[in-house]
């Protein structure tokens, strides 16, 4: 009986292996053959059949995306202003948001709490339009305003992460606060902020990410070539050099860089957030 629990533990734990190493193929294997694209010249990726590692290392291909479009530099340092912004700005407005849901005692608080997590159900197609509209109206088209300005109003998804990690901190150190001689603003600003690291780097992540990803708004509202961000700027140049295969891993490199790089080193703050974040209703 030992003997078949110990063979049956082991085959479960091959098994085991063999998935993950099937799913770490499934979503490394695009990022390898990047990895090598980028790596090789541009005549070794017409060989057939194509080879996983390149013959000759060689970083011509970043040359030429930089020689092709000037601006890149550009895009890269409007990409990174912007998410920075966008980052900063969720962090002030949704904490303070939460704050109010998770501090303040009020009859409405439920409701209103109900309605900001409604807000999650409106399908962001649904609202393309009349941003446009009303940006365009602003006279805020081919400016930032239209990616920027929104996450210093507060977004849901990160109301309700800060608010759920705000209840799970004591209220006794508001009290101690209040005895002190400090008021509510004291309190978010020296005891709630300074407690919440971990959802702060959580949701300032987040969303730098999202905001550096994003094509969809920068692809609408920024109309000249010198405002675009990164992910549109690599689009637009699909679109000179569909043949250059190096140079658009180069940039597609480029572009995701800064989020393995921000995962790498944020990662344990990243899981501690969002378990904190779960541990209270």
């Amino acid at each position: 009986m030992n003997v078949s629990y110990k063979r049956s533990k082991a085959a479960s734990k091959a098994l085991s292996y063999i998935l993950l190493i099937g799913v770490l193929a499934l979503f490394a294997g695009p990022l390898l053959w990047m990895l090598s694209t980028m790596l090789k010249t541009k005549a070794e990726t017409y060989k057939y059949p194509p080879s996983l590692f390149p013959e000759t290392v060689t970083f011509e291909a970043f040359e030429r995306l930089f020689t092709l479009q000037p601006l890149m530099w550009q895009w890269i340092g409007n990409s990174v202003l912007i998410s920075v912004l966008v980052a900063l700005g969720t962090v002030i407005s949704s904490s303070l948001a939460a704050y109010g849901f998770a501090r303040f005692d009020n009859r409405a608080k439920t409701a209103l709490f109900f309605i900001v997590l409604i807000t999650l159900m409106i399908p962001a197609s649904v609202m393309i339009v009349p941003s446009f509209v009303l940006y365009t109206k602003l006279g805020w088209i081919d400016t930032w305003l239209p990616l920027i300005v929104p996450a210093w109003l507060g977004g849901a998804y990160y109301i309700f992460l800060f608010r759920q990690f705000f209840m799970t901190i004591p209220r006794e150190l508001d009290e101690a606060t209040y005895l002190d001689g400090g008021g509510r603003f004291t309190v978010y600003w020296r005891i709630v902020m300074p407690l919440s690291k971990p959802i702060i780097i959580t949701a300032s992540i987040f969303a730098f990410v999202f905001s550096w990803l994003d094509f969809l708004g920068p692809f609408l509202y920024l109309k000249s070539s010198e405002n675009y961000t990164l992910s549109v700027g690599l689009q637009f140049l699909i679109g000179q050099t569909s043949q250059d295969f190096p140079a658009l891993a180069a940039g597609a490199f480029i572009s995701i860089l800064p989020i393995g790089i921000i995962y790498f080193f944020a990662q344990r703050y990243i899981v501690e957030g969002v378990v904190l974040t779960g541990s209270k209703g």
